[in-house]
């Protein structure tokens, strides 16, 4: 015979009946869930943004080392370029050709004047090295300085034309139209300054200005200044007229 107790008896309620309230549910109210799920997106925005941070930076990271080494490179061209000039002659200089011009008269002779045209701003010569016309190599006039693209960036530029005499190089010295090639871009100020023996103050020195007409030699060095960088290239070739 089983024993009842007085709580279980029908009709006889407990105290919590009595006083009202059922026994608490187990489990997690609403208000409980929603502060959770707000902490669990603000965790997640932020791994979120931290991943997306370092993300970029090694993007960013990746298009500098992709930039310097292409910038390493042109400069490796730029160096074999002029480094590989060569002291052209003439048949007659700056000079004479604008004083036969304005006389109606004949070109005198052969000269030794080489060519070269440096100012500042820009740099023309002759190299047996082309950058744009490798596919048929030979005497090329090559004229560096500063250019725009279309979207209004500038940078070191590069104008390369066959040498076909006097008239072809003096074409490059005024800036004739075309497309630069560009060698070294993001570039905003730009100065060549040559290096070289000095006939007047009988030494050697740096100068804003080389052409061969007054010089009659080409410079044994050209620094290329671009923003805050400075590129030396040396010139295998020299030439001094007598």
């Amino acid at each position: 015979m089983s024993i009842i107790s007085r709580s279980q008896e029908p009709g006889v309620r407990s105290q919590e009946e009595r006083a009202g309230r059922r026994p608490a549910a187990s489990g997690f109210t609403l208000l409980e869930l929603i502060v959770a799920f707000t902490i669990l997106s603000l965790m997640a925005g932020v791994v979120f943004s931290s991943f997306r941070l370092a993300l970029n930076s090694y993007e960013k990271s990746q298009e500098r080392l992709e930039f310097e080494a292409r910038r390493r490179v042109l400069q490796d061209l730029i160096k074999r370029q002029i480094g590989s000039l060569y002291p052209v002659r003439p048949s007659a200089s700056f000079i004479d050709i604008q004083q036969a011009a304005a006389q109606g008269q004949q070109l005198p002779a052969f000269t030794r004047i080489p060519l070269f045209h440096g100012t500042p701003d820009s740099v023309t010569f002759a190299t047996v090295a082309p950058l744009m016309l490798q596919e048929n190599p030979g005497l090329t006039i090559v004229r560096y300085g500063l250019a725009q693209d279309e979207a209004g960036d500038f940078f070191l530029g590069a104008l390369e034309a066959r040498y076909l005499g006097m008239g072809s190089f003096m074409a490059m010295v005024d800036a004739p139209d075309g497309d630069s090639l560009p060698l070294i871009e993001q570039v905003t100020d730009l100065e060549f300054i040559y290096y070289g023996y000095n006939p007047e103050s009988e030494s050697y020195e740096w100068a804003n200005y080389w052409t061969g007409e007054e010089m009659s030699a080409v410079p044994q060095a050209i620094k290329i200044s671009y923003d805050e960088h400075h590129l030396i290239v040396p010139i295998n070739a020299n030439f001094f007229g007598t």
